[in-house]
């Protein structure tokens, strides 16, 4: 019979509770974020994810980033269940950020104290840089829960004495920390059910995440160094191998195209010399080490980053930090190597970052702080904190703080407290970090006691070098602590300091964010017949995702088209393409250029204003999808029906030119409804200036900011015939 919880659980579950509860309100400010309109970066996997299954395979070879299969299937069911909202598919990465802390938490408290647990994790889930990708349809903030909750199943249950390998922090203790006396393991290995299902349980996680594999194989390389128990071992872990290296090889890494481009070039160590690849690693290293979380993103510029603000003092504040960081981090690494369990997360920790590392020499994987090694950084925070919170006990402690150590009365009564003593005037005793072992944390509530310990108050102060070093002993210390502490301070106000722009940047447009807009118009200006022709190849996965998927309306109604549903625009007959512009539309002449550059601040992932969106009511979802699209396509109830993918064609990036496509069509079309990305719009100009050449003349335009824009092209009127009297028939 397990033993009852003690103290130590019931304070990790209580604290793992309240920060939960703290991030989901967090969460509740941030609301608007769910509603937001998919922008470039978001809309790209809303495609994949709602792709038809007959197609999905296919598509999935283009996709911009791989996605894992857990991931995937979990955001189509929401999808499913809730209306292709932007608000459901972004539901899994909000509920996945309170799961986030309590689990971290949770491994947090078995290395330190309560204190250090919240505060390690509270660095870590309020960063700007972590909420930012949380609140976009993105796979990070569920990757790293899945990892922590990983190292959580692997470490959970007793000791195995037999192989050398901990589910728990030591022999004596389970997984809590809590006494496991009177509780023999049997003398000859055999298979452990109980492992065997948390061992598979981690294989499930693991599909959650694509660098689930980089978590699970260095857990099992662990389980299998040494022992005599290894061959059962192997059977118990073999589930999670299994799951892990499926979704890896037939699932991920057909998504592997990107490979092939030089988005990530800058993260890979392949086609790099000897020594080219040593500074690579060492910069990565040091990018790793002065983050403002160590180890999180610095890579992506549409994402918000802290840093630490040195004011007057220029970039010295951000040296003190990196040091004191790298210390912490030395120590954690010393204090959790004494510690079973503590090995088993630097195992997971150097596992994976040399796995990366491997993977980033064949071109399949970035190494560095980057988006895609969150899952990393819990593990590096637990480190740190683990570090800091020895040296600050150890400062403590020897500054003469009562707080660190029980007092007299306890020392009385508990065997292993520390007993207060009188030392000889002139002799201090000193503390080495060795002299305390990982279990000692463990023991309590994150307080530091060792057996038989004597702590000498410092002499009187004396005159001449004597008394100087006398002062010095105690002013050290007290300086050790100040400066720790200002480092905390420093590493916090970093870690937040972009918090309030990501409140303010709420309800700003990023870019291709009114694809939605855009294709709603497309389907109101459309007339059977048409043909609609897509401009930019990142424009593709947004706007098959806006006309075959969306269930929300659009975020500015009023700067649609105007006229029917059918697409009969009042004013499109008129000669003047200006006349009759709907409001709060940017209409674009007939004769625009088509090379005009974008302008530095509406490129990709720039933030301007925008009015406040116009509140309207969702849009009809029911269970069965495929009845209602079928509904929204025979355009009942004044709905304009979605364009057939049949019907559309696709220019730009390795697609024929659209002159060409038109030409190979089997019937030509009545009209044009062209929509051209605004980023890749300069490359296309070539393609849109063929058109009049092809007898295409445009004839009314709307503009969607930082999106793209729709015209209309009529076929060119035919010239009229000259008089027989004119001048140029004389001739």
């Amino acid at each position: 019979m397990p033993p009852a919880p003690g103290p130590r659980s019931r304070s990790a579950a209580v604290a793992a509770l309240v920060v939960a509860l703290l991030l989901a309100g967090l969460l509740g400010v941030l609301h608007v974020y769910l509603t937001r309109p998919f922008w470039y970066d978001e809309i790209w996997r809303a495609h994949f994810v709602s792709e038809p299954a007959r197609s999905m395979w296919s598509e999935l070879t283009v996709a911009n980033t791989p996605s894992a299969f857990g991931w995937l299937g979990l955001t189509r069911l929401c999808g499913e269940v809730f209306g292709w909202h932007s608000w459901s598919l972004r539901l899994p990465g909000f509920v996945a950020l309170p799961l986030l802390g309590a689990a971290m938490v949770l491994l947090a408290r078995r290395f330190a104290g309560t204190a250090a647990a919240v505060i390690a994790v509270l660095w870590l889930c309020l960063n700007s840089t972590l909420l930012d990708l949380t609140t976009q349809l993105k796979p990070y903030a569920m990757e790293t829960a899945a990892a922590v909750a990983i190292l959580l199943l692997w470490m959970a249950g007793p000791a195995d004495t037999a192989t050398g390998a901990a589910d728990g922090p030591t022999a004596a203790h389970d997984g809590l920390g809590r006494s496991r006396l009177g509780r023999s393991r049997p003398d000859h290995p055999r298979l452990d059910r109980g492992r065997l299902v948390r061992r598979t349980l981690a294989g499930l996680l693991a599909l959650l995440a694509v660098p689930g594999i980089f978590m699970v194989v260095p857990l099992v390389a662990v389980e299998l160094w040494r022992g005599p128990a290894r061959r059962w071992r192997l059977v118990e872990c073999l589930p999670a191998l299994i799951l892990t290296a499926a979704d890896t090889v037939a699932f991920i890494a057909h998504q592997s195209s990107q490979r092939n481009g030089d988005y990530w070039d800058r993260q890979f160590l392949a086609g790099r010399g000897p020594w080219s690849a040593l500074r690579f690693v060492a910069d990565q290293v040091r990018e790793t080490v002065t983050g403002s979380v160590p180890g999180i993103d610095r890579f992506d510029p549409s994402l918000l980053h802290g840093a630490v603000h040195g004011g007057p003092f220029g970039s010295v504040p951000a040296l003190f930090v990196a040091v004191a960081v790298a210390g912490a981090g030395l120590v954690g690494i010393v204090v959790l190597a004494r510690r079973p369990d503590g090995r088993l997360l630097l195992a997971a920790l150097g596992g994976a970052e040399l796995m990366m590392l491997a993977a980033s020499a064949a071109r399949y994987w970035p190494f560095g702080p980057t988006r895609t090694n969150l899952f990393v950084v819990p593990m590096i925070v637990i480190v740190v904190a683990v570090g800091a919170e020895r040296v600050i006990r150890r400062l403590a402690v020897a500054a003469g703080a009562q707080w660190a150590l029980p007092g007299p009365e306890l020392a009385a009564g508990d065997p292993k407290a520390v007993t207060l003593t009188q030392t000889p005037p002139g002799h201090v005793d000193t503390w080495s970090l060795s002299d305390i072992s990982g279990s000692d944390v463990a023991a309590g509530d994150g307080a530091e006691t060792t057996r038989d310990a004597v702590v000498s108050p410092p002499p009187a102060p004396e005159g001449g070098s004597r008394g100087l070093r006398a002062r010095a002993v105690v002013l050290l210390p007290v300086a050790g602590l100040l400066a720790w502490s200002t480092c905390g301070a420093l590493t916090v106000a970093a870690s937040l300091s972009d918090g309030t722009a990501l409140w303010d940047h709420r309800d700003r447009l990023r870019g291709l964010d009114r694809m939605v807009d855009a294709a709603v118009a497309a389907r109101q200006v459309a007339r059977p017949g048409d043909v609609v022709a897509v401009g930019g190849r990142l424009a593709r996965p947004g706007w098959l995702y806006a006309m075959e998927a969306s269930d929300d309306r659009p975020r500015d109604p009023s700067a649609l088209p105007s006229g029917d549903p059918a697409g009969t625009p009042d004013a499109e007959a008129s000669a003047d393409p200006q006349a009759a512009v709907p409001a709060g539309v940017v209409d674009h002449p007939a004769a625009a250029t088509a090379g005009t550059p974008v302008p530095a601040n509406q490129r990709l992932g720039a933030v301007l204003p925008q009015p406040t969106p116009v509140r309207t009511p969702p849009a009809t979802t029911g269970p069965d999808r495929a009845t209602e699209l079928a509904r929204r396509g025979s355009g009942d109830a004044g709905t304009p029906p979605r364009v057939a993918r049949g019907d559309t064609v696709f220019f730009g990036g390795d697609a024929p030119p659209l002159v060409a496509g038109l030409a190979a069509r089997a019937h030509p079309p009545r009209r044009l409804v062209v929509f051209v990305f605004d980023i890749e719009r300069a490359g296309l100009a070539g393609q849109l200036a063929a058109l009049p050449r092809a007898g295409w003349c445009a004839a009314r335009a709307w503009s969607f900011p930082l999106t793209g824009t729709l015209t209309v092209y009529d076929h060119c009127p035919a010239p009229s015939p000259r008089p027989a009297g004119s001048a140029d028939a004389l001739r």
